[in-house]
């Protein structure tokens, strides 16, 4: 009969228990090598942010993204600094508006991720502003982009092209998306309206040629005006475009350039939402800020509130604030 562990000499259990450490020493490099392997094809393969939030909901956790997970229409503005990056989600469709500066590193293409996005069905690059076309090369690297749209007055001639717009260019030849300058009018994206409001003319400011969009779905709709300053929003106030809106994305992160007292009348929305960075003295405006304030729109800021998702069931908006909770 074999000896127990505690009837034998103190050699011998020296032995032992050294063999047993070195048996666990190579279990656990052989399972650390694996996990490796198995997290590196699961990245790749776009399963890994899938599994994650299964995860995350099953011990009660889960991503600030998912709040949107039982809405079927969603826009999330993601904390980008001074810029842009808003995904427009729905059951069948997903619009990216502008992409944030490139020093950022990937951190558009990480939120989509991480929401569990597939593809694109249009990015909307409103202006060539880094802060705002920036980080396309991310999005375009991770996802399928099926259209894109730039205003079409961006460039003359290629020769006249600025460096962000070269860039941009030579990122959308290699990943084969499509270029197109919409004229005004409302396109149909999926289960979105799109509609085309500005530019309808040359501005002298770049800032003024943004593409302002209308994006409706059911009841709700919202108005993007990129860096729109106020020559854009007189022009659209002349026309009488139809620009009131549930939410608007206040334009060139809440600056005195635009935003007018009357702009903001005539939109009437309920939420406005301004995409601005931590510690920035000059913007939002403190007057911008006012004018919204007095026409009752309930405001929304990145560099408070984190990201910011106005989901909706086509009828109602819930806010929700990545460091402020729900609202």
């Amino acid at each position: 009969m074999k000896k127990t562990y505690k009837y034998l000499n103190s050699w011998q259990q020296f032995k032992i228990r050294k063999k047993y450490r070195q048996f666990m020493a190579y279990f656990i490099s052989v399972m650390s090598v694996f996990l490796v392997i198995a997290f590196y094809f699961l990245y790749i393969s776009g399963t890994y942010d899938v599994i994650s939030k299964s995860v995350y909901k099953f011990f009660g956790m889960s991503e600030f993204s998912s709040n949107a997970d039982s809405y079927p229409f969603s826009v999330h503005f993601i904390d980008v600094g001074n810029g842009d990056a808003i995904l427009v989600h729905t059951e069948n469709t997903d619009l990216m508006i502008d992409a944030g500066e490139y020093s950022l590193n990937g951190t558009s293409a990480e939120y989509l991720q991480h929401f569990g996005t597939d593809d694109i069905d249009l990015f909307i690059a409103t202006h060539n502003d880094s802060d705002h076309i920036g980080d396309f090369s991310h999005i375009a690297e991770k996802f399928k982009i099926h259209g894109m749209w730039i205003n079409k007055y961006a460039y003359d001639e290629k020769e006249d092209m600025t460096e962000n717009e070269k860039i941009m260019y030579e990122i959308a030849q290699k990943y084969d998306i499509s270029i197109e300058s919409p004229e005004i009018g409302r396109y149909k994206v999926g289960d979105l309206y799109v509609d085309v409001l500005s530019p309808d003319k040359q501005y002298s400011n770049d800032n003024d040629n943004s593409i302002v969009v209308k994006i409706s779905y059911k009841d709700i709709s919202v108005l993007f005006t990129g860096d729109a300053g106020n020559a854009a929003e007189n022009e659209l106030l002349k026309n009488n475009a139809d620009i009131s809106a549930d939410i608007l994305k206040v334009s060139h992160h809440g600056s005195k350039t635009g935003t007018s007292s009357e702009f903001i009348e005539a939109v009437c929305p309920k939420y406005a939402v301004i995409s601005v960075g931590k510690g920035n003295k000059y913007l939002p405006n403190n007057d911008t800020v006012k004018r919204i304030n007095e026409a009752g729109a309930s405001i929304c800021r990145t560099d408070y509130d984190g990201c910011v998702i106005l989901a909706s069931d086509g009828n109602s908006i819930d806010v929700f604030k990545e460091k402020s909770g729900t609202r």
